[in-house]
């Protein structure tokens, strides 16, 4: 009796080392899926950059100005649509994945998109509600079908498609240049933010209604974060992870850093939408490591989100001379806040 409950309990340890093993291995093969990824988006950013020489806008925003934020806040950081205007009031048009469409062999996809009409638009609903595999990290499980995004209570039928890769807006601070105690925020074109405001851009890449070179990337294409992992919403109103719609938080990273999360998995993310989700979703927004939170403004907007994913203890991301990185949590903040500028000299970044 002795040597049979020794060898059930010597055969149950090795399950249990050969079950760990296969998940490892699993989860090995996720995050590899998940990088590979990130480098078919490195290569189509090169390639719009040679036949734009340009990057691609964070988002297209039209007309010009921002009426919701009363002379306030830019053009880029309020949703119409989630503050219950209609489509037609909607002035958020193509992001940056829509634009890169035809160079990640998806282009009949992106000749689906009507450029005429705001994204919301029901001629656009088969293109946001795509799911498009390229987008999606396998170690995520909550970037499928049934998650897709409501952008608003009234929104009926399919939603928006998620989405695991952001673009990298820098590490600025949430504010604007020449505004009161703003240093180093970000810029801007167009002094009436309401009505004219015709562009907005930080120290990543592109911008609202802005595309950057190559030739401002004082820090080096190697050192410099292009594009990394975010993490879809865990609810069907969690903005966050959404391919195809322009903002912080659904297709943007930006604040890194000394101004913001200090690192990957840090931190909270600033979205539009944080006070339902925190009355709905309580401490799951915590365990889940999606926490959230705005700022008692008149209105909400979204401004920060960092990078965020389900693999252990780090994100990949993808630097704009199209190499591939694992960057652990535990990176210094600093050198995170300086690998997210791309107009840092390279002295500046401690080592990285």
């Amino acid at each position: 009796m002795v040597e049979l409950i020794v060898v059930i309990a010597i055969i149950g340890l090795i399950a249990g080392l050969i079950l760990s093993a296969i998940q490892y291995a699993r989860e090995s093969a996720r995050r590899a899926q998940c990088a590979n990824n990130l480098k078919q988006i490195g290569i189509a950013l090169h390639s719009y950059h040679d036949a734009h020489r340009g990057l691609p806008p964070s988002v297209i925003w039209s007309p010009y100005g921002e009426p919701l934020g009363n002379g306030n806040f830019p053009i880029g950081v309020i949703d119409a649509i989630t503050v219950g205007k209609s489509s037609a009031e909607d002035r958020v048009y193509a992001n940056w994945l829509i634009m890169l469409l035809s160079y990640l062999e998806e282009g009949s996809l992106g000749m689906q998109y009507d450029s005429r009409a705001p994204i919301s638009d029901e001629r656009n609903a088969g293109l946001r509600s795509h799911e498009l595999p390229l987008m999606k990290c396998p170690s995520d499980p909550y970037n499928g079908a049934d998650n897709q995004y409501q952008r608003s209570e009234s929104a009926s039928g399919p939603g928006y498609a998620r989405g695991n890769y952001a673009l990298n807006a820098g590490t600025n601070r949430s504010c604007l240049e020449g505004f009161p105690s703003c240093d180093d925020g970000f810029s801007y074109e167009g002094k009436e933010l309401a009505s004219d405001n015709r562009r907005v851009w930080g120290s990543g890449l592109g911008g609202a209604n802005n595309s950057t070179n190559f030739r401002t990337f004082q820090n080096g294409l190697s050192k410099t974060v292009a594009a990394e992992e975010i993490r879809s919403g865990i609810d069907a109103f969690d903005r966050r992870g959404v391919w195809a719609l322009g903002f912080v938080g659904s297709s943007i990273t930006s604040v890194h850093g000394n101004y913001g999360n200090k690192g990957p998995n840090q931190g909270l993310d600033f979205i539009q939408g944080c006070p339902r989700l925190q009355a709905k979703l309580g401490a799951k927004l915590e365990t889940e490591n999606m926490p959230c939170s705005f700022r008692k403004i008149p209105i909400e907007i979204s401004e920060k989100a960092t990078a965020r994913s389900q693999h252990s203890h780090g994100v990949n991301l993808i630097m704009a001379d199209g190499s591939g990185r694992f960057i652990t949590d535990d990176v210094d903040a600093n050198v995170w806040h300086f690998m997210h500028r791309r107009d840092t000299p390279a002295a500046q970044v401690n080592g990285f």
